[in-house]
């Protein structure tokens, strides 16, 4: 199945506001499974896929960088200010930043090693 442009661009959205809900449901709701995984593995792994959706997506790398690093800030200024029984940590922004920076490198793997799989 080939995937199209504009499917991977929603894939690209969704993955967006998945991520954007689960870093802000309170951590009394958060799943077990999620509650169990180290946090900064988690954000990286998160983040490395939101870089390398909208990379793939066809969006500039200084694009993808500069929003997975104001994506991963606001979340942690809104799990600093609502009362959602989370935290704001600035090892949680490292790790997006990490993150971010993997995914914009996979990415550029990924075209290279298939350089003709165009979506």
């Amino acid at each position: 199945m080939k995937i199209t442009p504009t499917l991977l661009r929603w894939l690209a959205i969704i993955w967006t506001v998945i991520m954007l809900i689960g870093c802000l449901t309170p951590h009394e709701q958060v799943p077990d499974e999620l509650a169990t995984w180290n946090d900064k593995v988690l954000h990286i792994a998160i983040f490395a896929l939101f870089a390398g959706l909208w990379r793939l997506v066809g969006s500039s790398i200084i694009s993808v960088v500069i929003a997975g690093v104001l994506f991963g800030a606001l979340i942690e200024v809104l799990q600093y200010f609502l009362p959602i029984n989370r935290s704001a940590d600035w090892l949680d922004l490292f790790a997006d930043c990490v993150g971010t920076g993997i995914g914009v490198l996979l990415a550029q793997v990924w075209r290279r090693l298939f350089p003709n799989y165009s979506f």
